[in-house]
């Protein structure tokens, strides 16, 4: 399978411009709180500091409280449901692998080392009620199992591994995409390059070093460019969103299959899957978006 490339710039620019769509009954609303990122679930909300800390948005207050002796370099919140909570886990700053404890609220660690986690709604079998996935820094890539309460290697390498909607995609140190196939239990290669990619819960999408944003078609089994231009794209439950390289935002409104911006701008994002879309500037302020 291969994407689609015979893309011109031209193109490209058009579209940028014909997206522009007024909304103005649409905006982000500040919260309480300093970060450097935030990453958002079903329920929950999680976001780091600039030193580390841990913080957790308390939704009745509008506030991100502080975790208690809790230091990471990044965090991961998903695979909420209406049965179910978030599953919340981090890595350290050694690649030390945490999950928090809602009963303890605090983070108890799991054996393992990873560079990057993925966290999303399960639905294959009992012991995998969530898709906890992850990569080391060699490339390696595991699964956990709620079964056996460990990460299990499986086949593949990756340099980032994304999941949503129970699906998985990664891409490798190349760039290349990979699929996984829960039949086979293994990562099969799609067509394309990526730096970045992202997991809704019907769609997928990824950023090529072109800073072109794409749309997988499942019909095709391509990638097709949607968006030019594009620094960050995060998609879950609550939509697909961008940053584009003069840090914008933009929501992709799928009644029209087109990018709409909303005020801004924003340094990174994050898309929840009905937690909400937060947002944080470039002096740490946070927001979180406020639908008409």
């Amino acid at each position: 399978m291969s994407r689609k490339t015979a893309v011109s710039v031209f193109v490209v620019l058009v579209c940028w411009a014909s997206l522009v769509v007024p909304a103005s009954a649409q905006h982000f609303q500040q919260v309480k709180g300093t970060l450097a990122s935030v990453s958002a679930g079903r329920n929950e909300v999680f976001g780091l500091d600039a030193v580390s800390g841990v913080w957790r948005f308390n939704a009745n207050t509008s506030a991100f409280a502080k975790i208690k002796k809790a230091s990471l370099v990044q965090v991961a919140v998903g695979g909420g449901t209406l049965s179910q909570l978030d599953e919340v886990w981090g890595i350290n700053s050694v690649g030390q692998t945490f999950r928090f404890n809602y009963t303890t609220k605090t983070f108890d660690s799991i054996v393992g080392t990873l560079s990057q986690l993925a966290v999303g709604v399960g639905n294959q079998d009992n012991c995998h009620p969530y898709e906890v996935w992850g990569v080391n820094s060699g490339g390696s890539v595991f699964r956990f199992d709620y079964c056996t309460n460990a990460f299990v290697a499986t086949s593949g390498s990756l340099a980032q591994v994304a999941t949503g909607g129970g699906d998985v995609w990664g891409f490798n140190s190349s760039g290349n995409i990979f699929h996984f196939s829960f039949a086979t239990q293994t990562f099969g290669q799609v067509g394309g390059g990526f730096i970045q990619i992202t997991v809704g819960v019907n769609d997928v999408w990824g950023l090529n070093p072109n800073i072109n944003a794409f749309r997988y078609d499942p019909a095709t089994g391509d990638f097709n460019i949607s968006q030019g231009f594009v620094h960050q794209i995060a998609a879950g439950g609550d939509g697909v969103w961008l940053l584009d390289t003069s840090d914008n935002i933009w929501r992709f409104d799928s009644s029209r299959e087109a990018f709409v911006e909303v005020t801004g701008p924003f340094k990174n994002i994050s898309v929840g899957s009905g937690a909400g879309v937060f947002a944080v500037n470039s002096s740490g302020a946070v927001f979180t978006f406020v639908r008409p």
